[in-house]
Formats: structure tokens, C-alpha cells, sequence
């Protein structure tokens, strides 16, 4: 099976003490939405916060940080965590491609380093004019009463020159297409109907994996975001994954189970929409998956426990989205090589995405580097069973 995946793939650089109280975060704070300060558990772009700070982004970061450098820096971003994830969890029974873009800047370097250290059969990073997309992530631990929080300032840099034009005719060669996080790479979200319609007239199953739309909602808050330029990506869908807020807003709707509903009526194949720790609401209509009427899948319980069993916490919760959507393009992978089109079970897939969202707790960051091949499937394993089990004794 040959997966190909783009989308948003950065570099996170963390500042794990940052003291929202003090005079220069206080300086930085948004005043009014949607003025490009910073609010604590938002994300903004640089540009805009460049404009409210009126100073380079550099030393606006500087100020804040007290001058102290970022204490470490992962790879991150929805498509390629995901990606990374799959190729993990399938080894030798896929082949897992990511196409990418950076900048002419170290930032690019740190992207190509960690690639070369997963297990894709080859990725594709473009080389553009600007500045390597990034996320810096300012983390206060006191923030709420001790329960924390964090803000993030997202460089777009040569992201915002990402286009369909750069993936060139071979990223349609595929069994599988898996777009995610578009939402930060803006022409790429803009095309979605194009790159979707081409790679479904190719033959391939589509996957895509939302990302907070700060562009939509900077640009018109409050208003019902769109996928594609005419809000017509839908049809050419066969997966559509979503946490609570994007599918809400996505739809345009204020329940979960009516969004779900909306997205079918509008042509996708199936749905999943995840709500961090509480249930997972999933729906199939036609398409790739046998028909599922729309129903809700727990969280792990195995999870939970090994969570509240830690004396302290090693883990946090980067990524686990990002790796609930891998697991379901390994789960839909493993059940396209056995069965055809049109019987996916879709409650199965949900078991391996589970898993992995969960297990993405108990480590820093979202992308798992493993140290020898296989190490993740056979951590995961017993989270897998599990969940499995769990899921029967509860219908």
C-alpha cells in the first residue's frame, strides 16, 4: 500500500516558563479579537502579532521569553505527525511518503534532521525563499489556578507559497492520499477540491485531518469556515477527522452530531470528530466504509489508568489528535489491502486511532521516534487489545 500525505509540517519550539503575568506578556495580550496579540490557549500568526507589537517578531519573542532561548524543539504539524505515525504502526506493509516545504534557514535544517530519522520510504521538501514554518509554544504552568496553559505564535514563512502546482504528478501515484492540517499551508486549503477531485479520479482514498482555521476566523469570526474555495471539497472525501471546535465551526453547526450529519449530506464518505478526553462521535454514509449510523466510541480506559497511575506526569497532550488521525489511515490501510472498497469497518479503524491518540499522552511532543523499528506498534499493542475489548463489553 503507497500513502501519500501534505500538509502542515513545522518545527515547535517550546518555552516551558513564561509567566503570563508579567508586564511584557501583559504588553503582548490581545486587546480585541482578532488584533493579532496573544491570548492564552491561542494561536496567532507572526505577521499579524509583528503588526500589533509594532517591532520585529524576533525581539517581541525576546522580550517575552526574558531573552531565554526555546529549552527544546520538536517536529510537529498534522500531517506529518500523522504520516509518521502510520509508518510506524504498518513498517513493511506500506510505503509512506510526506511532501513538504521549508525555508532557507537552520529552522529547515532541524525539519530535514528529524525526517531523515523516521521511517518514511522518502519524503519530498521543497526548498522556498523565507523562513521555515514554525510554532513557538509559551507555556505557563501556573496559569488557572496551577492547571496551565499555553499561546502560540505561528510563522507561516514559505508555507504561505505552498501550492498544488509543487506537488508534482507522482504525489497522485497513491492508494491513499491524507491531507492535514491545511489550514496552515493557506493555497494547499484553498485547492482542496483540485487536489481532492484529482486524487479521487486517480483511484485513490482520500483522507483529510483539520486543523484549527485561524485564517477563517481571523478574516471573518464567527462566520462558517470553508474547505476549498466554493465550500465544495465534500464529495471528494472519503475521511474527514476533526476535533469538536474545527467540525462545529467547519459545519457551521452546534453539536457534534449534527455537524457529523451536515458533513455527510454533503457528499463525505465517513466522519470522525474527536473530543479530547471525552467520547468520540463517528458516522459513515456512502463510500469506502460500510454504512454506520452516527454513534459515539469512548476514550481509553486503559489509558487513563497508566495516566493516573504515573507518579508524575512524563507526557503531554502534543500531538494526540494529530496521532488519532494516523491511526486511522494505518487502521483504514490494513483493512484496504484485505477488503474492498465499500466495507471498511470503521469502528475498527477508530480502535488503532484511539490507541494512538492515547499513547501520545504518556510522551513529550507528538512525533515518537522509535529506537528500533516496531517499537511503537508493540507499545501500542497492549492499548489495542484493550481497547478493543472495552468497546464490545459496552454495546
Amino acid at each position: 500500500m503507497i500513502i501519500h500525505g501534505t500538509g502542515c509540517c513545522l518545527i515547535d519550539f517550546l518555552y516551558p516558563s513564561i509567566d503570563f503575568s508579567a508586564a511584557a506578556f501583559q504588553q503582548a495580550r490581545s486587546r480585541q479579537e482578532g488584533d493579532g496579540g496573544l491570548s492564552p490557549g491561542r494561536l496567532v500568526f507572526a505577521e499579524d502579532f509583528e503588526r500589533f507589537m509594532e517591532q520585529p517578531y524576533e525581539t517581541a519573542l525576546k522580550n517575552i521569553s526574558g531573552g531565554m532561548p526555546p529549552a527544546s524543539h520538536n517536529l510537529g504539524g498534522p500531517s506529518v505527525v500523522s504520516l509518521t505515525h502510520a509508518a510506524q504502526v504498518l513498517g513493511e506493509n506500506a510505503q509512506v511518503c510526506f511532501y513538504g516545504i521549508r525555508g532557507s534557514d537552520e529552522t529547515g535544517d532541524l525539519v530535514e534532521a528529524a525526517l531523515s530519522r523516521l521511517p518514511f520510504q522518502d519524503y519530498r521538501l521543497l526548498a522556498k525563499p523565507g523562513a521555515t514554518p514554525r510554532t513557538d509554544v509559551l507555556s505557563d504552568p501556573m496559569y488557572h489556578k496551577g492547571h496551565g496553559e499555553r499561546t502560540f505564535i505561528n510563522l507561516l514563512g514559505a508555507a504561505r507559497n505552498f501550492s498544488p502546482a509543487d506537488l508534482g504528478n507522482d504525489f497522485f501515484d497513491a492508494h491513499i492520499i491524507a491531507l492535514g492540517g491545511t489550514g496552515l499551508t493557506p493555497h494547499l486549503h484553498d485547492g482542496l477540491t483540485e487536489l481532492l477531485g484529482r486524487a479521487r479520479k486517480g483511484g485513490a482514498v482520500t483522507v483529510v485531518n483539520l486543523v484549527y482555521d485561524y485564517r477563517s476566523e481571523i478574516s471573518a469570526p464567527g462566520k462558517k469556515w470553508k474547505l476549498g474555495v466554493r465550500d465544495d471539497a465534500y464529495p471528494s472525501i472519503d475521511v474527514l477527522i476533526a476535533d469538536h471546535d474545527e467540525a462545529l465551526k467547519t459545519a457551521g453547526c452546534s453539536s457534534s452530531e449534527d455537524a457529523a450529519a451536515w458533513f455527510l449530506s454533503q457528499g463525505t464518505g465517513a466522519v470522525l470528530i474527536t473530543e479530547g478526553a471525552k467520547a468520540i462521535r463517528i458516522a459513515a454514509g456512502k463510500g469506502i466504509c460500510r454504512p454506520l449510523g452516527s454513534q459515539t466510541l469512548p476514550v481509553s480506559e486503559a489509558v487513563n489508568r497508566d495516566l493516573a497511575a504515573q507518579s508524575e506526569r512524563r507526557g503531554d497532550t502534543t500531538g494526540c489528535g494529530d496521532n488519532f488521525a494516523g491511526g486511522i489511515i494505518a487502521g483504514i490501510t490494513e483493512q484496504l489491502a484485505l477488503t474492498p472498497k465499500g466495507k471498511i469497518d470503521l469502528r475498527e479503524a477508530c480502535i488503532l486511532g484511539t490507541a494512538a491518540g492515547g499513547f501520545a499522552c504518556f510522551t513529550v511532543g507528538g512525533t515518537f521516534y522509535e529506537t528500533y523499528p516496531g517499537e511503537k506498534r508493540e507499545r501500542l499493542a497492549p492499548y489495542i487489545d484493550a481497547y478493543r475489548k472495552q468497546i464490545v463489553e459496552e454495546i
